[in-house]
């Protein structure tokens, strides 16, 4: 039964066709509003002061509502939000202040001709100023080329700068996929910088995209005289085995998402995307808004198919540079409501421009919000299809866990030595689409560069094996097993006292135990120490990479609980009882990282965000004790013989292991970070010339540790006498 009469009105009823008819039948109205700087549809932002931020609109409110200007960083979107259109304001008035002028406010709700009614939505364009100079993340290749890594070309005698998006084919040629104003017109000569040296990728293709009429696009949607900015041009590549179908950072990708007028809808709205420019680097957003209207021109709208937001105000927004980007959805499995696995990243726009707006001719308001376009559009009117699969890069125990370690050890390290880390930091580690592939490793870069956090896997100890079985030591200790000579007390425990962290004190450990594998990881850690402290001291910055990134190989593994432990494949064979839990190293080290690496680089690099600090080490034996400790705290947050015991009922590891997982790796970060920066104070790092902190030279590199005699790996019983 009715009521009242007419029945309430159910704005969460209106589609976004609904939407797209009243923009379009008030455009010419709200446009000439004095204050309105642009237009997009939505989802009815709520302040976050708002009771019913956090409350349905079934309860009564029990607060007033907000005086202050509503944005788009003090609102939310809930599911009670409505459709509606949100009408972007370059100055917040109350509705007193119209009193004067009533046909300048922005109308609560539109009326069209046929009894729609559609709410209005407005939110203040806040005022910024723009930095005298950007804070860029220039992203340049040294082993494979693909999306998210910079790309320029030689315009009116300046260097005309984009980002590779994506790899496309047309089923004859591979083309990486930009922006038109990026790759100019046909044959343009378009370059890169690889491994420091500029090197042409390729020339621009006929086949490019600037606008297209709106309804021609979206067919049977309202936009009479509305462009849809697409924005796209192609760069004929010159030699695909130089590529992979990775974007750097982001991994591989999953399947894109197929946006067209039957399957686009406002359930996008506030959605958390991501992508990798090359001038920003990682930039994290949200879908502020669709069909964002951000300019006229002789009677014709112009609007782009996504406005995307940083997700929170502290976030850097798009650079210049990064026009060409492409980002990604983060699609979730949720439970409740709530997520609870990262699933995968899907491709669904290109950014084509930051956007910036102007006032009285000069910039206040920019960077902040990126204009992108649907990827599936742009493909459909290009004639090609996107590239996914090809050339990926490397996925085993190794990039997942020690890489990523030494990945992002090189962010957020202060002063001189952190510029020079983030120069190197490919150079020390895979980037991160490598270290979230899902095949196994191949990769190598130019003249057979091994990045250094993978050379003890992959050429000292394993692989190739130049150093015979020397190295395979270096990689362990195992420090749980009761000492009947010290009151069963564990190495770990007796560790406790740093004096006792010395090679003979462990040997004679060794033999109480019965352990023939003498495992001496800690001191290998020293060595490196040393190593790095004697090449800054020497001012060889060359030397001082080489031994830090190799150095990220070890502290990977000290917070690595199997590697701790005697029972590092599973429970030995004792009093006649058979071995149970071979392949647990396998499962827990490879198979469970790999097949959850986009969820572990998530959470690790949202963790690492608000992560404490190891206080550096003053000299070689502080090193070893604070690797020492942080095997002791690995140990405690995960104990090996549930892992094993795991394995064994067949359970899910990354179930059961996820957080203790990821917080052991944040440990290892913040560890390797402080032996970095005591070895750099110790020698004397702050007297650096800053002309020195780029990257390191690859030959040298590959030089240096092809030496035998460059840090010789050492037995427990040979490693004391060249330990300083």
């Amino acid at each position: 039964m009715l009521k009242q009469f007419p029945p309430q009105r159910n704005y969460l009823l209106l589609t976004l066709k609904d939407l797209l008819d009243a923009r379009d039948h008030y455009h010419v109205h709200l446009s000439h509003l004095s204050n309105v700087v642009g237009t997009a549809v939505g989802r009815y932002l709520i302040h976050e002061d708002d009771w019913y931020s956090s409350h349905p609109p079934n309860t009564e409110s029990k607060k007033p509502k907000p005086t202050t200007p509503r944005t788009l960083f003090n609102s939310v979107v809930k599911e009670w939000s409505w459709p509606c259109i949100i009408v972007f304001l370059n100055s917040w008035e109350h509705r007193a202040a119209f009193g004067q002028q009533p046909d300048q406010m922005v109308p609560r709700a539109l009326f069209l001709p046929d009894g729609r009614v559609v709410p209005t939505c407005t939110v203040l364009v806040e005022e910024e100023e723009v930095p005298s100079v950007p804070d860029y993340h220039l992203s340049f290749a040294n082993s494979f080329l693909g999306g998210g890594y910079l790309t320029f070309a030689d315009v009116q005698g300046r260097e005309h700068l984009g980002s590779i998006g994506c790899l496309v084919t047309d089923g004859d040629l591979t083309y990486a996929l930009t922006n038109r104003h990026v790759t100019g017109n046909a044959g343009r000569k378009m370059y890169t910088l690889f491994s420091g040296k500029r090197t042409r990728i390729g020339v621009s293709d006929k086949k490019q995209l600037s606008t297209q009429p709106f309804m021609d696009v979206y067919k049977g949607w309202a936009g009479e005289n509305v462009q849809l900015h697409l924005d796209a041009g192609l760069i004929r590549i010159d030699d695909i085995a130089d590529w992979t179908t990775q974007v750097t950072g982001m991994g591989p990708l999953g399947e894109w998402l197929d946006l067209t007028t039957d399957s686009l809808t406002l359930d996008l709205i506030d959605e958390d995307v991501r992508a990798f420019g090359a001038a920003s680097g990682e930039l994290q957003g949200k879908i502020a808004a669709l069909f964002y209207r951000y300019s006229t021109a002789g009677g014709t709208d112009y609007v782009t198919d996504f406005l995307i937001r940083p997700r929170s105000p502290k976030q850097p927004g798009t650079l210049h540079g990064d026009s060409g980007t492409l980002w990604l959805w983060e699609e979730w499995e949720r439970e409740q409501g709530k997520k609870t696995r990262l699933k995968g990243l899907r491709p669904f726009a290109m950014e084509w421009g930051g956007h910036t707006w102007v006032d009285d001719g000069r910039c206040k308001r920019t960077g902040r919000f990126a204009l992108a376009t649907s990827l599936s559009n742009v493909c459909r009117e290009l004639g090609v299809t996107l590239l996914r699969d090809w050339n990926s890069n490397p996925e085993y125990w190794g990039p997942v866990g020690h890489y990523t370690i030494g990945f992002f050890a090189c962010d957020k390290i202060s002063g001189n030595l952190g510029t020079l880390m983030k120069a190197n930091q490919t150079m020390v580690s895979y980037p991160l689409s490598s270290i979230s592939s899902r095949t196994k490793i191949n990769e190598k870069g130019p003249g057979g560069f091994v990045p250094l956090a993978d050379v003890p896997d992959r050429l000292w100890a394993h692989g190739k094996m130049i150093r015979g079985s020397a190295d395979k030591p270096n990689h362990f200790a195992d420090m749980d097993q009761p000492d009947p000579e010290n009151g069963d007390k564990t190495l770990l425990d007796l560790c406790k006292d740093p004096d006792n962290v010395n090679v003979d004190f462990w040997l004679k450990y060794y033999t109480d135990v019965n352990d023939s594998g003498r495992g001496l990881l800690p001191f290998r850690v020293w060595q490196f120490f040393d190593e790095m402290v004697d090449a800054v001291s020497s001012k060889d910055i060359t030397r001082y990479v080489g031994a830090a990134g190799i150095c990220a190989h070890y502290v990977g593994d000290a917070c690595q609980p199997l590697h701790i432990s005697f029972l590092h494949d599973g429970f030995p064979a004792t009093n006649g009882q058979p071995a149970r839990g071979r392949g647990v190293h396998t499962a827990y080290e490879e198979t469970m990282l790999r097949q959850n690496s986009v969820e572990l680089l998530q959470r690790l690099g949202d963790e690492l965000q608000n992560s404490g600090t190891v206080a550096p080490p003053n000299d070689g034996h502080g090193a070893a004790v604070a690797t020492v400790n942080l095997m002791r705290r690995t140990f405690a947050t995960i104990q090996p013989q549930s892992i094993v015991e795991a394995f064994l009922d067949n359970k899910d590891l990354w179930q059961e292991f996820r957080d203790p997982t990821i917080a052991v790796m944040v440990d290892g970060v913040r560890t390797l970070r402080a032996i970095w920066l005591g070895a750099w104070n110790k020698g004397g790092g702050k007297k650096i010339a800053d002309s020195q902190l780029g990257a390191a030279s690859i030959p040298n590199l590959i030089k240096l540790y092809m030496r035998k005699t460059w840090v010789p790996s050492k037995t427990l019983r040979t490693i004391g006498p060249i330990l300083k």
